[in-house]
């Protein structure tokens, strides 16, 4: 890791509105990407040495495969960050649920103003955070979203990007436009935690979660190593998880859309019996093939109110997952480093919690 100053004029005057020091955790989940990690905290510690805010970074292990090397953490003991803890899971759950681990792991704890959600590869700009410190400073209590106000992927992924913040307007009536970048208040956090939505997606439980929200303007950054795993495959599987939060919004949407054309049909074989019977304008045999083809969409129609009915019954009468109930429960090892990459502490899982 390269040098790091001691300070940061910039960094320092970012958030000098504060009159009061104030401690927030960063909570990132990790693949694998250590290299990036260690270049995020890096970053963040020298944009923030010297300035009043403390930081204490949370990184979830979502199942990697390749090992930590503290020493690759090895900072200032003066800087701004106070510690590093590495939440490591048994299992692979993924980018949403590693996240909904982490605010579980961190709710409890009572030296942190806010918590600061955010990718560790780069993309979500650590130079950012000032501006979220910042309108939260003028928001107490509200929920910080970063949004992007451009992006720089391919062509092809920002069209079904945008073909996915369509269809999730259309399903749910709300619109989408921020990601898992965030500044969550502690209180915020521990409404959060209880909500069984939290296991599937951050961004559209906040939606779901009617908390006051403040949006911050940002652009992506770029990454600090590798490649980006988001293609069309894991976006659709982040699409769908977020759908989910809202199902049953949609559930009653599907089954107004359903209504609307089972009479829509109704009255067109209506139609087409009047038309047959009352008159003499039919060719022979078009009012079968109408009337059969208006009975098919009618018959499907039922089908599949009748399917999505009893399957969002199934899922009522089943237990939800509470994140802060269950999701300890994925949890292999937590271990504490001081700023220095040294060893503090190493807490076995609280199976049961």
């Amino acid at each position: 890791m390269p040098a790091i100053p001691r300070s940061n004029i910039a960094g320092a005057t970012a958030v000098s509105a504060f009159d009061q020091r104030k401690r927030i955790a960063v909570l990132t989940p990790v693949l694998d990407d250590w290299a990036c990690l260690a270049s995020l905290v890096g970053d963040i510690t020298v944009q923030y040495t010297g300035s009043n805010v403390e930081f204490y970074v949370c990184a979830v292990d979502d199942g990697s495969v390749a090992l930590f090397d503290p020493g690759i953490m090895s900072l200032p003991p003066d800087g701004c960050i106070v510690g590093i803890e590495i939440l490591r899971l048994a299992v692979n759950l993924g980018h949403q649920r590693a996240i909904a681990v982490g605010l579980c792991a961190l709710s409890d704890r009572e030296d942190f103003d806010a918590v600061v959600v955010m990718d560790s590869d780069g993309e979500d700009r650590p130079v950012d955070i000032a501006a979220l410190l910042r309108a939260s400073a003028k928001h107490p209590g509200h929920v910080i979203l970063a949004r992007r106000d451009k992006r720089s992927e391919s062509r092809a992924f920002r069209f079904w990007y945008r073909l996915y913040k369509f269809m999730f307007h259309v399903l749910t009536g709300q619109s989408l436009n921020f990601g898992n970048f965030s500044l969550l208040p502690v209180t915020v956090v521990r409404r959060l935690v209880h909500m069984p939505e939290l296991w599937n997606n951050l961004a559209a439980s906040i939606i779901r979660s009617r908390l006051r929200c403040t949006a911050v303007s940002t652009s992506r950054g770029s990454r600090y190593h590798g490649r980006s795993r988001m293609n069309l495959v894991a976006l659709i599987v982040h699409g769908l998880s977020a759908l989910s939060v809202h199902i049953d919004t949609i559930f009653v949407r599907v089954l107004l859309t359903a209504a609307a054309v089972a009479i829509a049909s109704i009255t067109g074989i209506t139609a087409v019996a009047l038309i047959r019977f009352t008159t003499n304008l039919g060719i022979p045999g078009w009012a079968t093939t109408a009337a059969g083809d208006l009975l098919i969409i009618l018959l499907q129609t039922v089908v599949i109110v009748v399917a999505a009915t009893l399957t969002m019954l199934a899922g009522r009468s089943s237990r939800p997952i509470i994140p802060i109930v269950d999701s300890l429960q994925f949890v292999a090892h937590r271990e504490r480093y001081s700023p220095a990459g040294i060893l503090v502490e190493a807490v076995p899982p609280k199976v049961g919690s």
